[in-house]
């Protein structure tokens, strides 16, 4: 930032006061403006009272300046809220900063020079305009120096020494960067970030701390530790308004954590970009589609079996539209093979959905232009046909991959799983959403048997293989791990997979020499007859992967949900990035009952199919300990009477917070910096137990019993963040500053006062 105006004046004490304002602009200005003040009042502060349990206390400051020309500082205000700043020295020491109020201007306007101006700043009230943007794991210190750095607002330096709060069972006060979280609890479901004031305020609230800025340093204390370790200052009475009265006592507190705990599927639906596919455009009756800018292409299908009807152009089912470009999920190398991103458009029959088309092909029926009753069709394939292995123990380049996301680290992996699930349309019909039936033409000519290819499917595809690669990478790693269960696959069926923890898998190291000999299976297969029926045709879901055996399945494999459970990845302790790939080649067709092989029955029930869809992948956080339960995402609550013969209860919620059992998949948790572990309890004061416990024992200590207020006009003190004791008081009454307005010039503040206690515990009250 450039300085642009300074000035200079000394208050009746002769303390020399500095004021500059300062622009964010690229270049120097020519020349450096000096500002003149009014006799009276040319700077005043402004701290809001706040109630004790109030995290940000938030200051203004309000500058009266003489205006040499009209409209001289108009040129000052703008929209953006950071961009001009007020930094204030007290005897050379800087004393306070903020940036420019953009909400409010006014000058006389029917004046031309020598007329006063007011112009207004603030220290924390820009972050209620700044949205969070940090990502992954990150501790309390970086959130707080990311805020200020982006308030712009000048500062010495973060001062938490009056922090008492340790680590479970520790003697030692915490630092800002001993605690950690997550940035996605500070993103709704629709990724809106919340303001910066909100996640300081989350992350601060549950702890007992407060923010403020003294003596040009950013505070970060709570109170049990401004009682202890604040340096204590004796009050100086400089008028006779002062007047003595009590602070407020509640009767209930109630602590409400919002977990914000990931249930559900953790991946987005769709895929599909911002293509508009109107309903009424169609390409029926065409190998090779309608086309669109941008390389978009779409391909109509017939929703008859009679081969003549094919060349009716209002005889439309539903149309696909294809494009390269989509979101959520990147084509792999086989983007050159045409894979595409797809959307179903329904016309007569269909249900619209979207994913990865990875084969489908383009129909066509021609008229014998010299025998009108002469019909036939033709076929053109799109996308990678080449699927079905040559090699059981290769695959080849990716077909598609989903956008990483971040796995959070949790507690007790082990009670933990993921579940992985891939909707999947593989079908010979060339309108999937018909009966398969023969195709006929007119005159009882048979083309194509449809129907002989759906039973030959049941008969010999009871089981479908698809290899993908899920990969885990920690953060601050470059190691990745790659789940694979391709043991329990490929086990002779002689000994059959019936258990579910035996379909699981296990996480390995990927290394270069690995690339393409690490990978697992999905499977389709229908879990009540893997005899006579097939896991494909139609969209299905993927089941637990077993060996294509025949014998009876234990029933809570048999009735699990449909979807690959696997484990949850566990490495270095602090979560990292997740992604799946599905690969292209490598891919299985079974009959039950036999080994799993690559076979001529395979190709041959694959040179039927014309369709290989895809849906976007879902991935689901699940209980290992109570199988097929979704992680709870209930709100925890925490509640103490504090003074029953008082009226109005407390009533806090926060977004960050611990429980005593932990909640494996809050977003809102506090997490150890160093071993990367949930928080479940900190200490404080002696007693050790959940934040929120410790925050209600500071409550009851501050509003279980009435405390003495004093308010008048006092002599500044500056220094460091202090308390306060007056003469008049008893012995061992500490106070401690909850509000002022600072009269720089008189060397006054009126302010509030309240009584202070350190963190004390009662059963009653706890």
């Amino acid at each position: 930032m450039e300085l642009i105006y300074i000035g200079k004046f000394y208050s009746r004490e002769n303390v020399r006061w500095e004021v500059q304002l300062l622009r964010n602009q690229d270049y120097e200005p020519d020349s450096i403006g000096l500002l003149h003040f009014p006799g009276t009042e040319p700077l005043v502060f402004e701290w809001t009272e706040e109630s004790k349990e109030v995290p940000l206390c938030g200051s203004t400051a309000t500058l009266t300046v003489l205006s040499p020309g009209d409209r001289t500082y108009t040129g000052l205000y703008t929209d953006d809220p950071t961009a001009v700043r007020l930094d204030v020295y007290r005897n050379g020491t800087l004393y306070w900063s903020g940036c420019m109020d953009t909400e409010f201007y006014e000058e006389p306007y029917s004046q031309v020079e020598n007329y006063e101006v007011l112009l207004t700043f603030s220290d924390f009230g820009v972050l209620d305009r700044l949205r969070y943007d940090l990502a992954g794991m990150q501790s309390l210190h970086d959130i707080l120096q990311n805020a200020l750095s982006r308030s712009n607002i000048n500062y010495v330096d973060i001062d938490s020494s009056m922090v008492s709060t340790c680590l479970a069972h520790s003697f030692k006060s915490i630092g800002l960067a001993d605690l950690k979280v997550r940035s996605d609890n500070f993103y709704d479901e629709d990724g809106e970030a919340m303001s910066l004031r909100k996640v300081l305020e989350g992350i601060f609230q549950p702890l007992a701390m407060r923010m403020i800025q003294r003596d040009g340093r950013i505070w970060v204390y709570d109170l049990n530790g401004l009682y202890m370790n604040g340096k204590s200052r004796e009050l100086r009475w400089m008028s006779d308004d002062q007047t003595l009265g009590v602070d407020k006592v509640y009767n209930d507190a109630k602590i409400t954590w919002s977990t914000y705990a990931q249930s559900g599927n953790l991946l987005p639906e769709e895929c599909w970009g911002d293509i508009e596919t109107p309903a009424n455009e169609t390409a029926l009756n065409t190998q090779d589609g309608g086309f669109k800018d941008g390389g978009v292409k779409y391909y109509s299908y017939h929703y008859s079996s009679k081969l003549n009807d094919w060349t009716d152009s209002t005889d439309c089912g539903f149309t696909i539209w294809t494009a390269l470009d989509g979101r959520n999920a990147e084509l792999g190398e086989s983007k050159d093979r045409y894979t595409r991103f797809f959307k179903i458009v329904p016309q007569y029959d269909g249900t619209e959905s979207e994913g990865i088309a990875i084969y489908w092909e383009g129909v066509q029926a021609v008229l014998d232009p010299f025998n009108p009753k002469h019909v036939t069709y033709y076929n053109r394939p799109y996308g990678w046909r080449a699927l079905m292995a040559e090699d059981i123990d290769r695959v080849d380049l990716p077909l598609f991959r989903t956008t990483p996301i971040w796995a959070p680290p949790v507690m007790e992996a082990d009670n933990l799983v993921l579940r992985i699930a891939i909707e999947m349309m593989m079908d010979p019909r060339f309108n999937p959403f018909e009966q398969a039936e023969t195709l006929w033409a007119e005159g009882n000519i048979k083309f194509e048997e449809q129907d002989k290819w759906y039973d030959e499917f049941e008969k010999d595809g009871n089981f479908v293989y698809v290899p993908i690669m899920v990969k885990f990478q920690p953060d601050g790693s470059d190691d990745i791990y790659v789940w694979d269960n391709r043991d329990a696959v490929k086990y002779p069926v002689k000994y059959p997979i019936t258990t579910l923890r035996d379909t699981y898998g296990r996480w390995v190291r990927y290394s270069k020499d690995a690339k393409t000999t690490t990978w697992g299976y999905l499977a389709y297969y229908d879990a009540d007859d893997r005899e006579k029926k097939c896991g494909v045709l139609g969209w299905k879901k993927n089941r637990p992967a077993i060996n294509p055996h025949r014998q009876r399945l234990l029933s809570i494999l048999s009735k699990a949900e449909a979807g690959q459970y696997i484990p949850y990845p566990n490495f270095g302790g602090g979560g990292g990035k997740l992604w799946i790939e599905v690969r292209g080649g490598g891919w299985m067709i079974a009959k039950s009952g036999q080994d799993l092989s690559i076979t001529d029955t395979m190709r041959n029930l694959y040179s039927s199919v014309n369709w290989v869809l895809m849906k976007m992948p879902e991935l689901e956080i699940m209980n290992s300990t109570q199988f097929d339960k979704a992680i709870d995402t209930d709100d925890v609550e925490y509640s103490a009477k504090l003074n029953e013969s008082a009226k109005e209860p407390i009533e806090i919620e926060t977004v960050c917070g611990t429980s005593a059992k932990g909640v494996p998949t809050a977003r809102g948790a506090y997490f150890n910096t160093k071993t990367g572990a949930q928080i479940t309890e900190l200490s404080r004061a002696g007693r050790t137990t959940q934040t929120e416990e410790l925050l209600i024992g500071t409550l009851y200590s501050q509003f279980a019993s009435r405390k003495t207020r004093l308010d008048g006009t006092v002599e500044i003190m500056s220094g460091s963040l202090q308390t306060y004791r007056d003469a008049s008081q008893p012995d061992g009454t500490v106070l401690m500053m909850t509000g002022s307005v600072e009269n720089v010039q008189d060397d006054t503040m009126e302010a509030s006062f309240v009584e202070l206690r350190p963190d004390e515990y009662d059963k009653a009250g706890t």
